[in-house]
């Protein structure tokens, strides 16, 4: 093996380096991603009677059906991640610097669902926070009604 040859497969090396880094930090955020997940699943159910009054039943319901297609992306999006992680330490091991606009394609894909999923999720995580903010709203005033 020439130098050459040996410098293109240490820049590949840690290219491929690189990319993990970037897999990992998207992992972890869908993995905290989930963790809100439960905790806004949690905050429906403690607010699941005024969640199930007429006004605001079929909004929650289209939330709850939201934050479902989200839970479903994170887990297609993680598998994803995971199939191309692995795909990365073969390459790791092989060096096959053949491969690299492949990887690259794969990279932009997943780069892209990742944003795609990350807005979805903030979108409906603040729609859940309104109403919740509303419904704890509208109880404080009841209270300060009811105490006069």
């Amino acid at each position: 093996m020439n130098a050459k040859t040996s410098l293109e497969k240490e820049k590949f090396k840690k290219y491929l380096f690189k990319l993990q880094g970037q897999l990992n930090k998207w992992i972890e955020q869908l993995d905290f991603n989930k963790d809100e997940q439960l905790f806004l699943e949690h905050l429906f159910s403690a607010h699941f009677l005024d969640l199930s009054s007429k006004e605001l039943y079929k909004p929650a319901k289209m939330l709850l059906n939201k934050l479902n297609d989200v839970e479903k992306m994170n887990n297609e999006l993680s598998l994803e991640i995971q199939t191309h992680h692995k795909h990365l330490a073969t390459l790791v091991e092989s060096l096959q610097i053949n491969a690299k606009d492949e990887i690259k394609k794969e990279q932009k894909k997943i780069k892209n669902n990742f944003e795609t999923f990350d807005l979805k999720f903030k979108y409906v995580k603040n729609k859940i926070f309104k109403m919740i903010k509303d419904i704890m709203k509208n109880h404080k005033q009841k209270l300060l009604i009811i105490n006069q």
